[in-house]
């Protein structure tokens, strides 16, 4: 029979551990640590096999990026559950069954023999690891004293940069070199010993099983007002999209909402306890995350892209000048964690936000032009400027929530984020798209072709030409068509300027509910000292 640690409190361990000493806390955020660097694996970061997936499967882009659409979509549906979840199952055995089913799902996307083989197993995926990042932050929060809550929470992004720093560099050497299939297996190592250690670490019986009742309607509201949401955002990103498909989904997730918030409000145990809302500051920090969501996820989608396209560089150049931010990161994290413990975490994210508000506005002035240190540094403080706003917007969200709230409340927490940050993505680049048609449009219209300077650019292309050893009539029409391809870059560079003013913001107004919140935070004081 296994030998077991226990502690005064009855909390067990498989290793004989004391939970009560010091050390503990280290094995369990270690524990954490490996599960976050391996849950890097199956997000969106498959991104970077799309090309490949194209080429095995003989498919398009459009449907070959449901690979990483379909893990989003169902990772957001099971978000909201995580504390319906916890009650059902216990942090420890779910931590388990989530990395357990981690390991398998990536086992089989790495064996598909189909792309809708691959997008079905991606699907299960998500569903799988829907909860793990506010399961990880109630762990942490559970595991620390409540002096150092920051600084537990700010220990995540030391796994997360880890993570992505193997994936992008171990991992793209494996799709390079052997095959996309290598990506899925990547974190299987981790995920094993993540599972092992969880078993062994984690503590048993912590918490008791508590025999609720399963609210089989809201599960389903629930579906009908997510899935049409999150598939109209998915699908809004693509032009060709027809304007009356939206406006089915939309209205179909408007009825699901009514259907949702109606029943769940009314049912005595419901999936989601959706009356947190009525807490003044966890709706104020929930309309926070939300905001930050659209500017946090923006920025993440349009700065690799604007690297290559504008600064041009390869997708190789653009990875390497984010691994810099990433080591930057892990230790940015730790640090604001523990500023979060000594000072009110609302000044640290008001801080962050407008600073990077600030950093986006300055975005909009890069230019081919722009050194190559001086991008690397706005990336970098961008990156640090993200963990002072998450680790403490996390911590702050277990502030103003009872013990028994905090995990429903890191669920709704992180759906809010989720749709914020699906939503981000769509409205970013559906606003580029449009203005970088506009800039086109108007560059064309005001080129003047009879123009002294344009005659001057015709001819010295076509001098560059003729010493390329190019002849005859091809030769104006390349020097046209290079004219042409200019203008196009400068149209795409105007887009992603602007884009970049409304990425900034958004993160303006993320600030609002802050000041709010340190308003409402100031009047209650008062009003207590009144009181008192």
């Amino acid at each position: 029979m296994a030998s077991t640690g226990q502690d005064a409190s009855g909390a067990q361990t498989i290793l004989p551990l004391d939970t009560h000493k010091p050390t503990y806390k280290w094995l369990v955020a270690s524990t954490i640590l490996i599960a976050g660097a391996t849950q890097i694996f199956s997000g969106t970061s498959v991104n970077i096999a799309i090309p490949r997936l194209m080429s095995a499967f003989g498919s398009d882009l459009a449907t070959t990026q449901w690979v990483a659409t379909v893990y989003l979509l169902s990772r957001t549906l099971v978000i909201p559950l995580l504390g319906w979840m916890g009650n059902m199952f216990g942090n420890r055995n779910l931590f388990i069954m989530m990395m357990s089913g981690f390991v398998l799902t990536s086992l089989g996307c790495g064996l598909s023999t189909s792309l809708p083989m691959l997008i079905a197993v991606r699907a299960v995926q998500g569903l799988v690891m829907g909860g793990m990042e506010g399961l990880t932050a109630v762990m942490l929060v559970q595991a620390f004293p409540s002096r150092q809550r920051g600084l537990a929470l700010g220990l995540r992004p030391i796994g997360w940069s880890v993570g992505q720093i193997l994936f992008y560099t171990l991992g793209g050497y494996l799709l390079e070199q052997i095959s996309w299939r290598m990506i899925f297996f990547l974190g299987i190592p981790t995920g094993v010993l993540s599972v092992m250690m969880g078993w062994l670490i984690l503590p048993r019986n912590q918490e008791p099983r508590q025999d609720i009742p399963v609210d089989y309607i809201g599960l389903l509201c629930l579906g009908g007002f997510l899935i049409p949401l999150l598939l109209a955002i998915s699908f809004g990103r693509n032009s060709e999209t027809a304007a009356s498909t939206l406006i089915l989904l939309t209205l179909v997730a408007l009825i699901g909402s009514v259907l949702f918030v109606g029943w769940e409000l009314r049912t005595p145990h419901p999936v989601v306890t959706l009356r947190l809302f009525r807490i003044p500051a966890f709706s104020l920090v929930c309309a926070s995350a939300f905001l930050n969501g659209l500017g946090l996820f923006g920025a993440q989608f349009m700065v690799p892209i604007f690297l290559q396209q504008v600064i041009g560089l390869t997708p190789l150049q653009a990875g390497l000048v984010i691994v810099p931010a990433l080591l930057f990161s892990a230790v940015s994290g730790v640090l604001t964690g523990r500023l979060t413990d000594m000072m009110p975490a609302p000044f640290i994210i008001l801080g962050g936000m407008l600073a990077l508000a600030i950093i986006f506005f300055q975005f909009a002035s890069i230019s081919v032009l722009t050194a190559m240190t001086v991008i690397v540094i706005f990336v970098i403080l961008y990156r640090i400027c993200m963990n002072a706003i998450f680790t403490p917007l996390t911590a702050l969200n277990v502030q103003v929530l009872a013990a028994d709230q905090v995990r429903m409340g890191q669920g709704l927490l992180g759906v809010v984020r989720s749709i914020g940050s699906s939503l981000g993505v769509t409205v970013t680049s559906v606003f580029f798209e449009r203005r970088r048609i506009l800039h086109q449009g108007w560059a064309y219209e005001q080129y003047n072709d009879a123009a002294l300077a344009h005659g001057e650019a015709v001819q010295s292309l076509r001098d560059s030409l003729h010493q390329a050893g190019m002849v005859g009539s091809a030769v104006d029409r390349a020097a046209l068509r290079t004219i042409r391809q200019q203008m196009d870059i400068e149209a795409i560079a105007a887009g992603f300027r602007e884009s970049f003013v409304l990425i900034g913001g958004f993160f303006l107004c993320a600030s609002i509910p802050m000041w709010g919140l340190i308003a409402y935070t100031f009047y209650t004081r008062k009003r207590k000292e009144a009181d008192g």
